[in-house]
């Protein structure tokens, strides 16, 4: 191979071969540039906008919790005054879900299970029920055989958490 390339040199007159020796330079400058130099800069600059962007997102999350630590602290809502099961079967209704199980277990404490429920649906509920004094205790959500939708057990407490 490199005997026929020689020979193929070795046919060239002096002046093809400064042509073609030109052209081969500036053909590995052009290779170079746009195969290295170019995609290095590119992903230099490609860094550099994230990091700016990391550093803006991490100065605006900074403030937010300086802000929140600022807020005075308001007292925990000790639970609804109604049965903790009669509560939580009222508020699960009013929210469109349907109770598999709602097993009381005392006086502060129940324990449900819901067959099936969209993730959005069941984290506004229990959100909501956060906000009125019921805390959840244990929750264990898994997929269920409907695409979309959670299948959830969990303990409900009444009252502040620890």
């Amino acid at each position: 191979m490199m005997e026929k390339l020689a020979s193929l040199w070795a046919e060239r007159s002096r002046r093809e071969q400064w042509m073609l020796g030109v052209m081969f330079a500036l053909l590995a400058v052009v290779l170079l540039w746009f195969g290295v130099a170019m995609p290095l800069d590119r992903g230099q600059r490609g860094a550099r906008d994230a990091l700016l962007a990391a550093t803006d997102r991490n100065a605006a999350i900074r403030a937010a919790v300086k802000q929140l630590k600022a807020l005075p602290r308001t007292p925990v809502v000790s639970g609804p005054a109604t049965a903790i099961d009669q509560f939580v079967g009222q508020s699960a209704g009013e929210a469109g879900l349907t109770l598999e199980r709602a097993q009381a277990q005392g006086q502060d404490r129940m324990e449900i299970a819901i067959a099936t429920v969209r993730p959005s649906a069941l984290f506004g509920w229990v959100a909501r029920l956060e906000a009125q004094g019921v805390r959840v205790e244990t929750l264990s959500v898994r997929p269920s055989p409907t695409a979309g939708s959670l299948s959830v057990q969990a303990v409900l407490v009444r009252g502040e958490g620890r």
